[in-house]
């Protein structure tokens, strides 16, 4: 949410500043070594777009469930197929079942094949994630639908993460 703020700043103050030539003006920044110059409506146009910054937080939410959940069955990633795989054996290892997740199997089923999408750059359902998508129960998405990350689809796998690593005894706070 921090960083969301900080872009909507970032986008207010340019768009509050009166410029005649708006279109042709640049900005510049340096970053370590690096100058980087972009032209302003450009850099307003990519403070936008949030689709970068959901993908971010999506993909190290995910990574970090993973890995905690990996690292209480002490499992390597290499050996577990997938969130309904680890995500099963976790809960199985504290007696709790799918549920007692929100959005239950086919909930986070949905979180892994969206995760799965976005590190593989796909935009749309392709026929193995719909496959994965039915076996789990989930009527989330259709074969060869456009799958759009919003911050409030982000919060929901968020939530659902955390709900999975509280049911398999890790204990979560916010």
């Amino acid at each position: 949410m921090s960083t969301r703020v900080a872009i909507a700043r970032e986008r207010a103050f340019w768009e509050q500043l009166d410029f005649t030539n708006r279109s042709t003006l640049k900005i510049k920044a340096t970053v370590g070594e690096t100058r980087y110059p972009i032209r302003l409506v450009d850099h307003v146009s990519a403070l936008d777009d949030e689709g970068t910054l959901m993908a971010a937080t999506l993909v190290l939410s995910y990574a970090l469930a993973e890995s905690a959940a990996l690292e209480r069955l002490d499992l390597e990633s290499r050996s577990v197929a997938g969130i309904e795989d680890w995500g099963g054996r976790l809960l199985r290892a504290s007696g709790r079942a799918w549920s007692d997740v929100a959005g239950g199997r086919a909930g986070a089923v949905e979180v892994g094949v969206v995760r799965n999408l976005v590190v593989h750059g796909q935009g749309v359902v392709d026929q193995k994630n719909f496959a994965r998508l039915e076996s789990a129960g989930s009527p989330a998405f259709r074969l060869g639908e456009s799958v759009e990350l919003t911050y409030d689809r982000v919060v929901t796998y968020r939530a659902r993460l955390r709900s999975l690593l509280t049911a398999g005894g890790l204990g979560v706070e916010g």
